[in-house]
């Protein structure tokens, strides 16, 4: 057969594959013939002469003498009673009587069929000649089972079902099998890669445009409040000035004194600099909206420490004292996030008992529960990318299930579940660019996972580990980074760093996927890694099941120091907000640590000596996050500090520092 009548046959395929009768109409006799004996065929419709779907057993007085069921199919009955209202399939008279028999849709449902799209096949295959097995072109569909798994066959795992091509929303309208969508796609490539490129300077040059118009309205009401002030402050100059020159020429026959012309002068000089200093302030907010413009700087949601706008002397760690408590979790908590919606302050927290809940701080409560996850939760954090973007409330959980699930916290609903993992999902972290776009995972199976939270696509698998990965973090966000080419996640120099059971710490370029950098010194077990900020920008603090802590230096690849005072596993490391000795310039040089030794431990990182301060838990430190709260008036039940330090433990407790 040549290639033109290859791909005739191809699209007649597809146009018969298309004709395969709708889960309503009755089933075509010769198809469910294919598995089972004439004999057992005996509920034929009356009208279609198939065999019936959704039989009905017409019950009319005037056949009560009829020996044999009479059956029409459900859909066919409706379509015969529209065009013949008050009639009977049967024979003509008014008032036809029917049911529903559930006992033959019970037979029927048990007869075994192959799939209808491969009977298809065959029936055109043989209208062209062609024998079983080698019409050209075709694939071959195996499935064999009871009517009633069909419909699910048909909408899941068909070979034959007709899919469209993965990137039909950058313009590619291809269809095809569902068997051959790889080929397609595998062989359209740099169709499908041009298409993308296409539709991202599309929507760059959007962007880009919506900005200018943006700032040019800026610029215009500055211009426009700018001389408004001039004229309302010059008219207050020419008044003064009028009544200085009133005084000076003996207005109304008052002599004017020295000290009044004196004092005239002096306001007229204040006037004169209240209008430069207006001026000046003008120019410096058309300077930031400029900057602001040029630097695309869309993180203005965030939950990390990193945000706080300045550190706090260390005597406030001194003074922590428990301030509350929440209850509800029945195992350990293993993760804990804050965030402030509309000016509400929440956490959200994951446990060991399968559930992910949400807890509003101001009002000391549990707000939500969700209970979906089918394993273990590990990781809850909340999700910048959707209250940005959409303003919705969004919190992320990673399980041992195998996926990451999205839950609406407003709604009470999952929003969507990634469940392309091969193992369980352990640590999770946003991208500190993009507004919290791109998300990765840590997984058992070794793997790192990196996600368009957008889309809901996996963009690579980062898999140079060689045990389960327990924790990851993204570096954060770069001021002086200009870079943010299409094609390329968050420009150059953003990368992640992974913890690991085979007790190393790795770097990875998001850019060129390429691992960067490998330290080796922990013996046992990685459970925490974090960037720092900063002064710190380019150090990684660790914490291990090895009992320390230790902080690295990226650039060098060595280890600048290690903590050992704990006496059992170290589950969580933060850099504080804290600084020693009111250290100028503000930088903090205090971390922190939670143990399964049931204490959280402060350290100066310019020495390996004791520990600066301790506080005793209970029951075991899993996991702890420092949050700037909002102060609370007085005579309430919490301290007015606007610093708090939450820590979840073993036994399923959260407990509040401030």
């Amino acid at each position: 057969m040549s290639k033109i009548e290859e791909e005739k046959s191809k699209d007649s395929a597809k146009a018969d594959l298309k004709s395969v009768p709708q889960q309503q109409s009755c089933f075509d006799k010769n198809w469910i013939l294919q598995l089972n004996q004439q004999k057992d065929i005996n509920i034929i419709c009356l009208i279609c002469k198939q065999v019936a779907n959704n039989p009905m057993e017409i019950n009319c007085i005037q056949h009560k003498n009829v020996n044999e069921l009479l059956i029409v199919g459900g859909n066919c009955l409706t379509q015969f009673l529209s065009q013949n209202p008050n009639s009977c399939p049967v024979e003509p008279h008014d008032n036809c009587m029917y049911s529903q028999n559930q006992m033959t849709k019970q037979y029927i449902s048990e007869l075994d069929v192959i799939c209808p799209r491969q009977f298809a096949q065959r029936q055109m295959a043989t209208q062209q000649g062609h024998k079983e097995g080698e019409t050209p072109g075709f694939a071959n569909c195996n499935f064999k089972g009871k009517v009633k798994q069909v419909n699910d066959h048909l909408e899941h795992s068909c070979c034959l079902q007709m899919v469209k091509c993965w990137f039909e929303s950058f313009g590619c309208n291809h269809t095809c099998l569902k068997s051959a969508i790889h080929g397609h796609l595998t062989s359209n490539m740099k169709l499908h890669f041009d298409l993308v490129i296409k539709s991202f300077d599309a929507l760059q040059q959007t962007i880009q445009q919506y900005q200018v118009s943006l700032f040019i309205e800026e610029i215009r009401k500055l211009n426009l409040e700018n001389e408004r002030l001039k004229v309302e402050k010059g008219e207050e100059v020419a008044l003064l000035k009028q009544q200085l020159k009133q005084y000076q020429e003996g207005n109304s026959g008052q002599k004017t004194t020295l000290i009044e012309m004196e004092k005239l002068k002096k306001d007229i000089e204040s006037k004169d600099n209240e209008i430069q200093q207006i001026k000046k302030e003008i120019q410096e907010k058309e300077k930031q909206t400029v900057e602001q413009k040029e630097n695309n700087k869309n993180n203005n949601f965030s939950t990390s420490i990193n945000n706080m706008q300045s550190t706090l002397n260390f005597e406030l760690a001194r003074s922590f004292e428990l301030t509350g408590t929440f209850f509800g979790h029945a195992n350990c908590v293993n993760s804990i996030d804050c965030s402030t919606f509309d000016s509400c302050q929440f956490i959200c927290s994951g446990s060991d008992d399968k559930t992910v809940r949400v807890w509003d701080i101001d009002n000391d409560k549990q707000i939500q529960l969700f209970n979906g996850h089918l394993g273990p939760v590990y990781c809850a954090k909340f999700s910048s990318y959707y209250y940005h973007n959409h303003r919705q409330n969004v919190v992320c959980s990673s399980s041992d299930d195998k996926t990451i699930r999205f839950w609406n916290i407003r709604h009470n609903e999952q929003l969507k579940v990634f469940n392309r993992h091969t193992d369980g999902v352990i640590g999770i972290e946003f991208s500190s660019f993009n507004s919290g776009r791109y998300l990765c995972s840590g997984l058992w199976d070794n793997t790192i996972c990196l996600w368009d939270v957008e889309t809901s696509k996996l963009l690579h698998v980062f898999n140079e580990h060689e045990h389960a990965v327990w924790c990851v973090d993204i570096s954060p966000l770069q001021s002086n980074n200009k870079s943010n080419d299409i094609g390329v996640i968050g420009g150059n120099g953003y990368t992640i760093c992974s913890g690991s059971f085979d007790e190393t710490i790795r770097i990875w370029d998001i850019e060129t996927t390429k691992q960067l950098n490998v330290f080796n010194g922990h013996k046992n077990y990685v459970k925490s890694v974090k960037y720092g900020s900063n002064e710190l920008l380019n150090t990684i603090l660790s914490g291990s099941s090895d009992c320390s802590v230790r902080l690295w230096d990226i650039r060098s690849g060595q280890q600048i120091q290690v903590f050992n005072r704990h006496t059992d596993y170290v589950r969580a490391v933060e850099y504080s907000p804290f600084i020693i000795n009111n250290e100028i310039g503000g930088n903090s040089n205090v971390i922190c640590s939670g143990s399964r030794d049931n204490t959280i431990r402060f350290w100066d990182i310019r020495s390996n000596k004791d520990e600066l301060h301790v506080i005793k838990g209970d029951n075991g430190i899993s996991c702890l996050k420092f949050s700037k709260l909002k102060k609370k008036e007085k005579n309430t039940k919490r301290d007015t500090r606007d610093l708090n330090l939450f820590y979840g433990s073993s036994k399923g407790l959260i407990h509040i520092y401030g």
